[in-house]
């Protein structure tokens, strides 16, 4: 889930402590007062440089979240208890670009714990599963739904893991998809429900229903990764040898998969994306071929120019991508919360414009794009998912304007109207250290009206794998996609 810098000149700054924080100590209390204090340093932040800080959400209702939250602050918190009470609050910002984290010292501490649960999810419409088994009871059959952990139903601990996770806008497929990871589940349940090493389980037979309880041992990330790779040798084999992008043929269909944007992990894996694409579509032109798969699915976003480039051999006329990029000033005070400064900001890059913010120019996707040649002129098939994000929600809504492809799956995780990301800058808050990504550009993109505004891309066809078909290893949206084709 990481946008790359737009251009060499972008930023990412890490924070590093600009006073000496208190020893380091999960158990080390902060007074209300600094809390409060660090609850206002956040707002202000928040509302100087983030970029999109309106977009989702009114005014009205943050100065309501924040006026709440600061009147919850009524006794010594330590670091975790303060970060359980305002990850809702930056989720309530609805940018899934903008981050919270604890201080080096927090995560540290937490690292070195066993919290993961030792069994991998899939949420079905929802509902919580046993995909995968990385517990010492080797024999015990998945497919079962959970029911709840430490006496915490899972009704209650998914409703407090969304309210707690950011997104763009509304979309709730990108949470589930994000608990899907072991490792994302396990570090959120002890962030929200307290750092916990011993798990007890109920849980549903998938062979007659029946209900059962089960005590297992949390792991560290590096023991998840052993089992995994001992006890699914095959789907571990698989993903690490799959290229970031490829194309393949399924029963004489094309079959375009980029599994990323990211311009390092493409390059890292010996491959020339421009010239991918380039070889791609005349080899689809050679073959005449009149149908196209594209599959994001589970592709986090990367390089902005890297998705409009794959639009521009889809679009056949001249098309805009971008409507504008903009940030909420030319300088910036809570940078003082931050390891750089104003004179580090890409001043030449920022011009006033008439809506009272500034322009951010000089991004290649602005302005009028060509399209490219062999530009493919078949029916186009686009694969999406909750974990489609950024770059890549930019790519999807772009080609949908233009109705250029069908799209089959589940709601894009990513804003149709754009994102807030760019620059970002990680901030750190004054006394309990916690840390913030903070981005400051607001991308817009060049699109129509699309209700409902705070959704990301709702496909034609809607297609969710059942649990059956998860464990079987079965791609239902993949091979409905090809029947629509062969019908």
């Amino acid at each position: 889930m990481h946008r790359e810098a737009i251009l060499a000149a972008a930023l990412i700054a890490v924070a590093v402590p600009l006073q000496a924080p208190q020893a380091a100590s999960p158990q080390n209390a902060f007074t209300p007062e600094q809390l409060r204090e660090d609850l206002a340093v956040l707002r202000g932040s928040l509302e100087e440089g983030h970029g999109g800080f309106y977009r989702y959400s009114t005014k009205v209702q943050m100065d309501l979240v924040f006026d709440r939250t600061a009147q919850a602050i009524a006794a010594p918190m330590t670091e975790l208890e303060f970060y359980r009470l305002i990850a809702p609050v930056i989720a309530a910002v609805n940018d899934g670009h903008t981050g919270l984290m604890g201080s080096g010292e927090l995560e540290s501490y937490i690292r070195r714990q066993r919290v993961l649960l030792p069994f991998k999810l899939a949420f079905v419409a929802g509902t919580p599963y046993l995909h995968r088994n990385y517990s010492d009871h080797a024999d015990l059959v998945m497919g079962g739904e959970l029911l709840s952990i430490n006496d915490n139903s899972m009704e209650e601990v998914v409703h407090t893991m969304l309210a707690a996770l950011p997104s763009d806008g509304r979309v709730e497929t990108s949470k589930y998809r994000r608990l899907e990871s072991t490792n994302t589940f396990g570090d959120v349940y002890s962030r929200l429900f307290g750092i916990t090493t011993r798990f007890e389980l109920t849980y549903r037979s998938p062979n007659d229903g029946s209900v059962h309880s089960i005590a297992v041992d949390g792991v560290t990330a590096e023991e998840l990764t052993r089992t995994f790779e001992s006890r699914y040798a095959e789907v571990a084999s698989a993903e690490q040898s799959r290229p970031p992008v490829e194309l393949t043929y399924r029963d004489g269909i094309a079959v375009l998969t980029v599994r990323t944007f990211g311009g390092r992990s493409i390059s890292s894996a010996g491959i020339d994306y421009p010239a991918f694409l380039q070889r791609t579509f005349e080899g689809l032109a050679d073959r005449q071929a009149r149908s196209l798969i594209i599959d994001v699915r589970n592709n986090g976003g990367g390089s902005d120019e890297y998705g409009k480039l794959l639009a521009a051999y889809l679009i056949p006329d001249t098309f805009d991508y971008y409507r504008y990029l903009e940030v909420n000033r030319d300088s910036f005070a809570f940078l003082e919360h931050t390891s750089m400064s104003n004179s580090d900001l890409p001043q030449d890059r920022f011009r006033a414009n008439e809506r009272g913010r500034y322009d951010f120019v000089g991004h290649p996707n602005l302005g009028p794009q060509q399209p490219l040649e062999p530009n493919f002129k078949g029916e186009v098939y686009i694969l999406i998912n909750g974990a489609s994000f950024s770059a890549t929600g930019e790519f999807t809504s772009v080609v949908h304007h233009h109705q250029r492809a069908t799209f089959i799956g589940e709601e894009c995780g990513a804003g149709y109207y754009g994102n807030t990301s760019g620059m970002m800058v990680m901030m750190a808050l004054p006394n309990t250290r916690l840390r913030v990504r903070v981005p400051l550009v607001r991308y817009t993109m060049a699109v129509s009206e699309y209700e409902p505004f705070d959704r990301g891309l709702i496909p034609e066809h809607h297609v969710e794998p059942t649990i059956d078909d998860v464990l079987a290893g079965t791609d239902a949206v993949m091979d409905y996609a090809l029947r629509l084709i062969q019908r």
